[in-house]
C-alpha cells in the first residue's frame, strides 16, 4: 500500500486510460471500423495529414527547400502554410506522423487521436494539482474530463478539436502560477503553443482565458498574497511573448484569414434566439448522448460530474465563483449571440462548450474530495437529483420518457452511483472500499458512454465512422484508375469532377446536401490531378469574391469553386482539360468543348471500376470527357474591361467577357478597353402545373393514388367523412391552383404547396426553343423569399390528408402532432431542382442551423447545360420548404459561336512559351506585337512578385481573382516568384522575441542566483 501512495496521479489516469480505450478500440475492432468519419475525415482531414507527411519526408531530404510552399495541387493552387495551419501546420502531434510508414497512415491518424486524448487528462491534472486536492479526486476528474461526450464525438470526427482541451488547462495553469507569484514562463509557452496550433482556437481560448483571469481576480482579490498589479503585467507580458514567438505561424495565417471567404456579416446566422425545440432538449443532452444533435452542442458528461454539479450548488455560498461560472456557461449555452461571439462573429456554433469541461471537471474534483465526508443532507439531495433530472427530461418531451436508448445505461448508472454513495454511509463503508467502488462505476459509465457511440446495437454514429483499411483503398480508387491516364497528359492544364461522380448523400436529421452535385474533398490534393475544388476552413477570398460575382450556384465558403457549377466559360477560364464522368452518366450534357476521351475502338474509353460483379461487357467505371477550349495558366490579352464597365454587366456576361478581354480595376494607358455587347439572350415562357399534382375536380380524386389506397382501408376503424368534407379539401385546391396560375401569369413568381402538403411540379414552356441550341441554358432567380408552413398549416394538412385516408383523428394523435411540431423545426433551408433535357441542377439553400456554409440566398443563377439540340422545356420541383416567391425568373441562353471559339483559339496562342512550374516560381516568354494584360488562372495573393527581363513589375487582380501584371510589346521573360506574405516579418518578430525572451530568462535566473 505503501508503494501505491508513492505512485503519481497521472500513471494512476493512465492505466485507467488505457484500460478505456482499450474497450473502445476493442468494439472498433469488432465492427471492422477505423477513427476516420465518413465525412470530413477521408474528404478534408485524412488527405491533408497524408500531403504533410510528404511534406515532413521532403523537408527531411531536402531541408533547404523548406517546409511549406505554393502548391499547384491545392485546387487551383494555394500556400501550405496559410491553407494548412488550421489542420496540420503548427500541430506539434501530427510532425508524429513521420514515424510512421505510407501504408499506415491510418493508424497514424488513429494513434495520434488517442495521444491527444491522453495529453488533455495529462494537461487537466497538471492545471488541477495548483488546487492541491487527493490522488485519487485528481485521477477521477482527469478521466471525466477527458471521456466526456465533446472529446468522444469531436475528437473523433475532427481529430484536432482535442486540442482545446489540452491548451486550456495549461493557460489556466500558467495563469494560476502568475497569480501564486511564481514563473510566467508555463503562461508563455501555453501561449505560444495554443497560437501555432490553431487561430481559431487561440480565439476562442482568448475569450475564456479573459473570463477566467476576472473570475479569478473576484475570488482571489482580498487575499494578502494576491498582487494584482505584477500578476497583470506578468500575464500580459506573457501572452505578448507567446505570440510573437508565435509569429512565423500566427502573422501570415491571420493576414490570410481576415481576407477568406470566412468573413461575413451573418452574426448567429440571424438567430436572437435558439429554435424552442433546442431548449427542449438540453436537459437529455447533460447525461450520456442526448439528443439530436444540431449547433454543435455536446454536454453528456458522467453521472459523478452531474452529481458533481449537484453538490457545488448545494454548497453554492462555499463554491460561490465556481457556481457563478456554471451559471453563466448555461446562459451562455442559452443564447446564440454568445456563440456566435465565440465563433469569430460567425454562426452561432457551441463549439466554445469545450471550455466548460473545465470548470465541470474542478466541481467533479471538489466532490471527490469530499466522497468519505457527505452528510445526510447532502445524500438526500444527491438522492432526489437523478429523478428531479428524468422528470424535467419527461416534462421537455412532451410527457413521454423519450430519450436515447443508450443513455438508459447511463442512467442506471448514474443511479447505481447514488446507491454507492447511500450504502457507504448507511454501512459505515471504509473510504477505500468507497472510493473503489466509485472509481469502478465510472469506468464502467465512461467505457459505456464509448462504446454508445460507435457501438452499431446504440446508435448510427458508428456508420459514418470508415471500415478498417477503407481510406487507403477510397484514395486508391478515387478515379478508376484513370488519374494515371490523365495525369501524363495534363500538363499545365487542370481538371474537374463530374456531375454526381462523388456524391455522398447526406443523411442527418434537419441536414440537406451542401452541393447538389459531387461531394467536397481533398483527396486529388494528394493523386496529382489539379482539381479545381478545394475543401478548406479558409479559402482564398480573392477566389471566393469572384466566384459570388459570376454567381457560382456552387459557392460555399468551404468549397468556393468546386466544379463551377459546369459553365463552360468559367472552365476554359480555369484551364480545366478534362473532365471525369461516371460511365452511367456519359450520355447527360457537357460543357461545350468537351468531348468523350475514344479508345481504339472509337468507343468512350473506360477505366472498369474493381467491382466483379458485372461482366466485362457490362462493366462501369470512369469515362474522360477533354476540354479543347481550356486557357493556358498564363497567356495574354490585348483588350481589357475596368471594372467600372464590367460591373454593370450580368453575371453570365461578365463571365463571357472575360474570354473576349481582361478585367482589371483601372484602364492600363497603352492597352484598348474592349467595347463589349452582350451575348445574352432572354427567352419568353409561360407556367403551367403539373396536372397530375394538384388534385382540383372528383375525376382527378378517382384515379388518384390516395383514393385507390383508401378504398382498400375496411379495418373496423375506418372513418368515412362527409361528401361536404371532400369537396371542401377540392376547393382548396382549385382555390390555390387559380391563384397561381393568375400570380405566375406573367412570369414564375410562386411555387406552392396544395391543401395536402404536396409540394407541386412546374413547368416552364419555351416559347421559341430553336434559340436553345448550341447554347448553355440559364435559370436565373431574383428576390427569393421562401414561406414555412405554421404549426396551424401543418395540423390542417394532416387533417387534410386523413380525410381523403379514410383515417380518423383522435385527440391524442393531434396533441402527437403537435408534440412532433414543437420539439422540432424549420430551419428554412429548401431546394430548388430545375430539369431540362440532358441537365438537372438545383438551388441549395442551406438552414440556418448550418454552421459553416450559411449565405442566405436571395438571388441564384442555375446552369441547365450546353446542348447543341433544343430544350422545349424547364421542370422546377422543390422540397423542405412551403412556398417560394421570386420577384423574377428569367430564363436565359447564352450562345457559343464561331466568334467564341475564335476568341478562345486567339487567347490559347497567346500563352506564354517554355512555361516552367516550381514551387514558389512560375517563368515563361511572353511575345507579343502590342501591350498586353498577363492573364493567369493563378489564386491572387500579394505574396506574388512579378518580374520581367529580372526587371521588378507590378502584379495586380485580373479577372476579380487571379494574379495579373502589364507586359510591355515584343519578347520577354517572364517570371512570378512567390513567398507566404507575412512571413518574413513573422520569422523577424519571431526570432526576436525569442532573443528577448531568453535573455530577459538568463537576466532572473543571475539575478536569483546573485540574491542567494
Amino acid at each position: 500500500m505503501k508503494a501505491l501512495k508513492k505512485i503519481p496521479a497521472w500513471m494512476f489516469y493512465t492505466a485507467f486510460f488505457v484500460v478505456i480505450t482499450l474497450a473502445y478500440l476493442w468494439t472498433f475492432y469488432l465492427t471492422n471500423s477505423s477513427l476516420i468519419w465518413s465525412f470530413d475525415g477521408i474528404s478534408q482531414h485524412y488527405p491533408i495529414l497524408v500531403n504533410f507527411r510528404e511534406m515532413l519526408i521532403n523537408f527531411i531530404h531536402h531541408p533547404a527547400q523548406g517546409l511549406t510552399h505554393w502548391s499547384w495541387n491545392i485546387g487551383l493552387g494555394a500556400d501550405q502554410l496559410t491553407s494548412f495551419s488550421y489542420y496540420v501546420v503548427g500541430d506539434l502531434f501530427n510532425y508524429l506522423i513521420v514515424f510512421f510508414p505510407k501504408s499506415s497512415i491510418e493508424m497514424g491518424y488513429s494513434v495520434l487521436i488517442l495521444l491527444r486524448l491522453y495529453c488533455a487528462g495529462l494537461a487537466f491534472i497538471l492545471f488541477a494539482k495548483t488546487f492541491h486536492f487527493k490522488k485519487y479526486s485528481l485521477v477521477l476528474s482527469s478521466l471525466t474530463y477527458t471521456f466526456a461526450s465533446y472529446a468522444l464525438y469531436a475528437g473523433m470526427h475532427h481529430a484536432f478539436f482535442i486540442l482545446p482541451l489540452i491548451f486550456f488547462p495549461l493557460l489556466c495553469y500558467g495563469i494560476e502560477r502568475i497569480i501564486h507569484n511564481h514563473s510566467a514562463f508555463p503562461l508563455l509557452l501555453a501561449v505560444l503553443i495554443t497560437f501555432l496550433s490553431n487561430f481559431y482556437f487561440a480565439y476562442i481560448l482568448g475569450l475564456g482565458c479573459s473570463i477566467y483571469v476576472i473570475i479569478r481576480y473576484f475570488s482571489i482579490r482580498k487575499e494578502p498574497w494576491f498582487k494584482v498589479g505584477k500578476s497583470l503585467l506578468k500575464i500580459i507580458a506573457a501572452i505578448l511573448g507567446g505570440i510573437a514567438m508565435a509569429g512565423i505561424i500566427f502573422i501570415p495565417t491571420i493576414i490570410y484569414a481576415v481576407k477568406s471567404t470566412r468573413i461575413t456579416n451573418n452574426f448567429a446566422n440571424g438567430y436572437l434566439f435558439y429554435p424552442a425545440s433546442y431548449y427542449l432538449n438540453l436537459p437529455g443532452k447533460i447525461i450520456g448522448m442526448g439528443g439530436t444533435f444540431n449547433f454543435w452542442l455536446i454536454i453528456g458528461i458522467s453521472g459523478l460530474s452531474f452529481l458533481s454539479l449537484v453538490y457545488v450548488f448545494t454548497h453554492f455560498k462555499t463554491y460561490r465563483y465556481l457556481n457563478l461560472t456554471l451559471i453563466l456557461m448555461a446562459i451562455g449555452i442559452g443564447l446564440p449571440a454568445v456563440s456566435s461571439t465565440f465563433n469569430a462573429l460567425a454562426a452561432p456554433s457551441n463549439r466554445w462548450v469545450s471550455l466548460c469541461l473545465l470548470p465541470i471537471g474542478l466541481a467533479t474534483a471538489i466532490f471527490s474530495d469530499h466522497l468519505t465526508s457527505l452528510n445526510r443532507k447532502d445524500l438526500i439531495v444527491l438522492g432526489l437529483s437523478p429523478f428531479v433530472l428524468l422528470i424535467v427530461v419527461w416534462i421537455c418531451n412532451g410527457l413521454i420518457f423519450k430519450i436515447h436508448r443508450h443513455d438508459f445505461t447511463e442512467y442506471l448508472l448514474l443511479f447505481s452511483l447514488v446507491g454507492v454513495l447511500f450504502a457507504a454511509h448507511f454501512f459505515k463503508w471504509k473510504p477505500r472500499t468507497l472510493i473503489s467502488g466509485v472509481f469502478a462505476i465510472v469506468t464502467l459509465n465512461l467505457i459505456a458512454l464509448g462504446i454508445g457511440y460507435y457501438s452499431p446495437n446504440s446508435s448510427g454514429y458508428s456508420k459514418g465512422m470508415l471500415n478498417h483499411d477503407a481510406a487507403a483503398n477510397y484514395v486508391k480508387n478515387y478515379y478508376d484508375g484513370a488519374n494515371h491516364y490523365v495525369t501524363k497528359r495534363l500538363g499545365n492544364y487542370r481538371t474537374v469532377l463530374g456531375p454526381k461522380y462523388h456524391y455522398l448523400p447526406d443523411t442527418r436529421d434537419n441536414f440537406i446536401n451542401t452541393d447538389y452535385f459531387n461531394a467536397s474533398s481533398n483527396i486529388p490534393m494528394i493523386l496529382g490531378t489539379h482539381d479545381i475544388a478545394s475543401y478548406l476552413t479558409v479559402e482564398n477570398g480573392y477566389l471566393g469574391k469572384l466566384e459570388q460575382t459570376l454567381q457560382n450556384n456552387q459557392f460555399t465558403q468551404n468549397d468556393p469553386v468546386a466544379q463551377n457549377d459546369y459553365r463552360s466559360s468559367l472552365e476554359n477560364l480555369m484551364g480545366v482539360k478534362y473532365m471525369f464522368v461516371r460511365s452511367q452518366r456519359q450520355s447527360k450534357s457537357l460543357p461545350n468543348g468537351f468531348k468523350l476521351v475514344k479508345d481504339h475502338k472509337k468507343q468512350p474509353k473506360l477505366f472498369k471500376n474493381d467491382s466483379n460483379i458485372l461482366s466485362p461487357d457490362a462493366a462501369v467505371g470512369t469515362v474522360l470527357a477533354k476540354n479543347s477550349y481550356a486557357l493556358p495558366l498564363m497567356y495574354t490579352q490585348d483588350q481589357l474591361i475596368p471594372n467600372k464597365k464590367f460591373n454593370k454587366l450580368s453575371a453570365n456576361d461578365k463571365e463571357q467577357a472575360m474570354i473576349a478581354a481582361a478585367n482589371v480595376n483601372h484602364k492600363v494607358p497603352g492597352v484598348k478597353t474592349a467595347q463589349y455587347h452582350s451575348k445574352v439572350h432572354n427567352l419568353k415562357y409561360d407556367v403551367t402545373l403539373d396536372p397530375q399534382d394538384l388534385i382540383t375536380d372528383q375525376k382527378q380524386l378517382d384515379q388518384s393514388e390516395i383514393a385507390q389506397r383508401s378504398t382498400k382501408n375496411i379495418s373496423p376503424d375506418v372513418k368515412y367523412y362527409s361528401k361536404k368534407r371532400v369537396q371542401k379539401i377540392l376547393d382548396q385546391n382549385q382555390q390555390i391552383k387559380q391563384a397561381n396560375e393568375q400570380t405566375n401569369k406573367h412570369g414564375l413568381h410562386e411555387l406552392t404547396t396544395d391543401a395536402l402538403g404536396h409540394k407541386n411540379t412546374y413547368y416552364l414552356n419555351i416559347k421559341n426553343p430553336e434559340k436553345t441550341k448550341h447554347a448553355e441554358l440559364y435559370l436565373e432567380l431574383d428576390g427569393i423569399k421562401s414561406n414555412e408552413a405554421s404549426k396551424a398549416d401543418l395540423m390542417q394538412t394532416r387533417n387534410n390528408r386523413n380525410v381523403l385516408k379514410n383515417k380518423t383523428s383522435s385527440r391524442f394523435d393531434q396533441l402527437t402532432t403537435f408534440r412532433n411540431n414543437i420539439s422540432s423545426y424549420n430551419n428554412g433551408s429548401f431546394v430548388l431542382t430545375a430539369s431540362t433535357k440532358g441537365m438537372t441542377n438545383a438551388v441549395t439553400q442551406l438552414g440556418t442551423d448550418e454552421l459553416s456554409n450559411y449565405i442566405p440566398k436571395q438571388k441564384a443563377l442555375i446552369n441547365l447545360g450546353y446542348s447543341t439540340k433544343q430544350r422545349k422545356q424547364v421542370r422546377l420541383n422543390y422540397k423542405e420548404i412551403n412556398k417560394l416567391h421570386f420577384k423574377h425568373a428569367r430564363l436565359l441562353v447564352v450562345p457559343f459561336n464561331k466568334t467564341y471559339q475564335q476568341q478562345i483559339k486567339r487567347s490559347q496562342r497567346q500563352g506564354l512559351k517554355h512555361l516552367k512550374i516550381d514551387n514558389n516560381k512560375v517563368t515563361g516568354i511572353s511575345k507579343n506585337p502590342k501591350k498586353s494584360i498577363l492573364t493567369t488562372s493563378i489564386p491572387y495573393s500579394s505574396g506574388w512578385k512579378l518580374t520581367i527581363d529580372n526587371h521588378p513589375a507590378k502584379t495586380f487582380v485580373v479577372n476579380q481573382g487571379f494574379v495579373g501584371g502589364t507586359i510591355p510589346k515584343g519578347q520577354h521573360r517572364i517570371k512570378l516568384t512567390y513567398q507566404t506574405p507575412g512571413l518574413l516579418l513573422g520569422k523577424v518578430i519571431s526570432m526576436l522575441s525569442l532573443l528577448t525572451v531568453l535573455i530577459i530568462g538568463i537576466v532572473l535566473y543571475l539575478f536569483k542566483k546573485f540574491e542567494k
